[in-house]
């Protein structure tokens, strides 16, 4: 019984690793193509709501999030906002780039906060 349940185990970790490999397991979507280079999205269309957002530009890192790197940007005051209104001035600010989606390596305007 003991042979069969290891072979099982072989076999599975074989098709897992196969899959991974071949497929992979990050849904296309959400994967890097030239076409969704987030500088020439944001410059292209523009909106009037994101013109009168403050920002600061910042490259994201590895383990970054959208609410966690506005949270670092207003260290010293304090940010004061829900998540929510964060991603949707995120989203205002990077067009067609969704606050779940961001990719290491790549440029983004991060709102800022006055002290309200």
């Amino acid at each position: 019984m003991r042979p069969i349940l290891i072979l099982s185990f072989i076999i599975f970790l074989g098709i897992s690793a196969y899959y991974d490999l071949t497929e992979g397991t990050i849904p296309q979507s959400l994967q890097y193509t030239e076409d969704n280079n987030v500088e020439s999205n944001g410059l292209e269309t523009g909106s009037n709501e994101a013109m009168s957002i403050p920002y600061q530009e910042v490259i994201v890192e590895a383990g970054h999030t959208v609410y966690g790197i506005v949270q670092a940007l207003h260290e010293k005051q304090g940010l004061r906002f829900a998540p929510p209104k964060v991603v949707d001035d995120f989203e205002a600010l990077n067009p067609n780039v969704k606050a779940h989606e961001i990719i290491i390596g790549h440029t983004y305007r991060f709102p800022l906060y006055d002290n309200e």
